[in-house]
């Protein structure tokens, strides 16, 4: 796999999508040309005339050195409503806490992600004062648990793991790797790379219950690789553990919370939320409570449990699509090199909140603005 390049043209896109969007449900909600888009601003988009900010790039820097000078804190989070995201919060709609004590959230926005981001952030609306951008090219890394299944299982589980990589764009930065033996994080060049993968995955399970340590130490070398990597980043982990193997987990207490506390700082340091994904054959319950359920849940990622329905993955791709970046007040404290305990809630009934237990502050430069066609009028 070739470096770390973050926008590939050569890449060429899935053949196939899961059926998901920003609105949940029923297929993609953002498709260039839909919501009223102009055949010329398609055109100077696809020949990159994209208009320019308005906003002038002296305020982004000045909100970047304020983040680096500790005056401000990002802090990311996802709301749902049932399977969609509620995109019409507005700054007063969050609570934020950080080792317990509230924080003021100064500003609010909205990234629009994925291959129609700009789109999206153009034609869809957003809640009253919140800032719309977009990114179109994502990190995403699909860590596959060779020791989740038997040698010779590889085969049958390879549609599973290309259906998943069917998530990811041309235009991402994407990896596969192969737990426990993962060396330095590669990207791959193109969607040849990511299937290439695939290919050269080979099961090593043993007698021992759940995911083993060395599974869960490769995980954290991942995670100290993405420290390195400006913006979120999301890492899903594939799982084919059996339902008896996953239970005896739970029984035996699973795995050290000292591990399992590593993992989580480790994701907050780099700004990674940890998606897990189990195999058909694993038939877990999402509402179990595995080590992996908890490095999920402690992430602010989902758990989803594959069934060969086409839109197994339809949830967890609509949280792909987006997400609020909230500005909180910084203080001193927050650069003391060691994760903070996390709550981010909203006053908002029927709501669900994806969000990180355990943070750390980074001075990630903001995506570029879009233009917003309309905003709602209020809550």
């Amino acid at each position: 796999m070739s470096g770390q390049t973050q926008n590939n043209p050569g890449r060429t896109p899935p053949a196939k999508r899961p059926e998901s969007g920003l609105l949940g449900g029923k297929g993609p909600t953002t498709k260039p040309g839909s919501h009223e888009s102009s055949a010329k601003d398609e055109r100077d988009r696809i020949a990159g005339k994209f208009p320019a900010p308005k906003e002038k790039n002296s305020a982004e820097e000045e909100r970047r050195e304020a983040a680096a000078a500790g005056a401000l804190a990002y802090v990311d989070a996802v709301v749902l409503e049932a399977q969609r995201q509620a995109l019409t919060l507005t700054r007063d709609d969050f609570r934020v806490a950080i080792d317990g004590a509230p924080r003021r959230v100064v500003a609010i926005h909205y990234v629009f992600r994925g291959p129609q981001a700009p789109t999206a952030g153009r034609s869809i609306a957003v809640g009253k004062g919140v800032v719309a951008r977009a990114d179109e090219a994502r990190t995403i890394v699909v860590a596959v648990d060779e020791t989740s299944f038997p040698r010779g299982d590889e085969r049958s589980l390879a549609p599973e793991i290309e259906h998943l990589l069917e998530v990811i764009g041309p235009v991402d930065r994407a990896a596969l790797v192969a737990l426990p033996g993962a060396g330095p994080l590669r990207f791959a060049a193109n969607r040849a790379d990511l299937l290439g993968g695939v290919s050269h995955l080979i099961g090593r399970a043993s007698a021992a219950s759940g995911a083993p340590p060395a599974s869960f130490d490769a995980l954290a070398r991942v995670l100290k690789d993405l420290v390195k990597l400006e913006g979120p980043k999301s890492v899903l982990f594939f799982s084919a553990g059996r339902e008896e193997r996953m239970r005896r987990a739970v029984a035996n207490g699973g795995m050290p919370s000292s591990r399992l506390a590593a993992i989580v700082d480790l994701a907050a340091a780099s700004r990674s939320v940890i998606h897990v994904v189990f195999s058909r054959q694993a038939r877990v319950d999402p509402l179990e409570s595995t080590d992996l359920h908890s490095l999920a849940r402690s992430t602010g990622g989902t758990v989803t449990r594959l069934t060969g329905d086409a839109r197994d993955l339809a949830p967890f791709a609509a949280v792909l699509l987006g997400g609020y970046v909230l500005e909180v007040e910084g203080r001193a404290a927050d650069r003391d090199q060691r994760a903070h305990a996390l709550a981010v809630t909203t006053a908002r009934r029927g709501l669900h909140v994806l969000a990180a237990t355990r943070w750390m502050p980074r001075s990630d430069p903001l995506p570029p603005l879009v233009v917003v066609v309309q905003t709602t009028a209020g809550k």
